[in-house]
């Protein structure tokens, strides 16, 4: 393949930062698939636009990021069940007939805790956050069949608006951070942004068994306020870059046709 055949980039606001095209090179020089991936500013308002000239110019594929995910979903012909259920795409491939929508971020973060050992099913899993990031993972993660999944949010009417959406796929539910468990889970999953702040969310050590594992969506400077919490309260943490790699090896998949492995990648990036 040339890199025409691959024209692709990350659609987001703001993008500059983003992880994405070094990541999809680094798989390209891993299957030998010369990759052209660009990183592109935009908004919601200007996202049609800035796709159709994106197509025009011969653009094949495209991830989108925050806050772009939602508004790319109307912009599809066609979207996966993930993505319907989650209301949000961040992966899209040109078809004869437009836009196909893919919502690749619960997958990836499933093959990331298959790489780690973590398997979710039978788990009481705790999800702090109600955010897009969460819609895109439940539906994946209720399909591995955990014991329970309850979501704690400071906005608990948001948390149990999301947990209605997918009370059909499995044992869910979720409110606010006052509430009391009867039991305790053994794996919890932070989904909020407070990090980017230097802030944590106010989860109680209580709440999880004393074995519990934790798992941060963020990466980076984001998750070492939820780490040193972990830390200090003997929780084994993982961050999310390994997620970051795991949705964006199955958006490469989708586009290819051929899935990279993560962990070379990953090795990568930490050297960097």
């Amino acid at each position: 393949m040339n890199a025409q055949d691959y024209k692709l980039a990350v659609f987001g606001q703001p993008v500059a930062h983003s992880l994405s095209p070094r990541i999809h090179r680094l798989f390209g020089e891993q299957l030998g698939i010369d990759v052209d991936y660009a990183a592109i500013e935009s908004g919601i308002d200007e996202l049609p636009e800035r796709l159709a000239s994106f197509r025009s110019e011969g653009g094949t594929g495209a991830n989108l990021t925050v806050p772009l995910k939602p508004a790319g979903l109307k912009l599809c012909a066609r979207v996966d069940r993930p993505a319907r259920q989650a209301h949000a795409v961040n992966t899209l491939k040109l078809a004869a007939d437009g836009w196909h929508g893919y919502n690749t971020d619960g997958a990836g973060l499933l093959l990331d805790l298959d790489r780690l050992g973590i398997d979710p099913a039978g788990r009481r899993i705790l999800i702090v956050g109600a955010g897009g990031a969460v819609a895109g993972i439940l539906g994946p993660l209720l399909a591995r069949e955990p014991d329970c999944v309850h979501l704690v949010n400071r906005t608990a009417d948001r948390a149990r608006r999301l947990t209605d959406k997918f009370a059909h796929l499995g044992s869910i539910d979720g409110g606010g951070f006052d509430f009391g468990p009867g039991e305790r889970f053994d794996l919890v999953i932070q989904s909020t942004s407070a990090g980017h702040a230097s802030e944590r969310p106010p989860l109680r050590r209580e709440w999880l068994t004393e074995t519990a594992i934790a798992y941060d969506l963020n990466y980076g400077a984001a998750h070492e306020p939820f780490a040193n919490w972990c830390r200090n309260n003997g929780v084994s943490v993982h961050d999310g870059l390994g997620m970051l790699v795991g949705q964006a090896a199955q958006a490469f998949e989708i586009w290819t046709g051929r899935q990279p492995r993560i962990t070379p990648v990953m090795t990568a990036l930490a050297r960097a």
